[in-house]
């Protein structure tokens, strides 16, 4: 996404991450990004819960606003304790993703050094 938030920005149309998933998003280097701490697949808010959802979007459309160079800001949400996710492709078992690191990851040694020139 970053890639193309990109391409985009150089044809003049403004465009804003909203991601999370810091360390891809450092890597990528978008023009504008928020930064919600919650699981990968819950960046616009938690499931089913409108309130949640409208907040993170609307605080998140503010870097149009607010935003005159590339930065990625934190946004000042926090996922719930006891706030479950169930992986929908496996009805009813827990998520039991890696956690998360600042270090960017790679498929290959080339997306690595490919990277590492932009």
């Amino acid at each position: 996404m970053c890639l193309i938030a990109r391409h985009f920005e150089s044809k003049g149309l403004p465009t804003l991450i909203l991601g999370s998933a810091l360390d891809i998003m450092i890597a990528g280097k978008p023009p504008r990004a928020k930064f919600v701490n919650y699981p990968l697949g819950f960046e616009a808010g938690r499931f089913k819960d409108k309130d949640d959802q409208l907040a993170v979007v609307r605080e998140a459309l503010k870097g149009f606003d607010n935003y005159k160079e590339p930065t990625i800001e934190p946004m000042a949400f926090e996922w719930l304790p006891g706030w479950d996710m169930v992986n929908n492709r496996e009805k009813g078992k827990l998520d039991h993703r890696s956690p998360r690191t600042l270090e960017p990851q790679y498929q290959n040694d080339e997306d690595r050094l490919k990277a590492d020139k932009t």
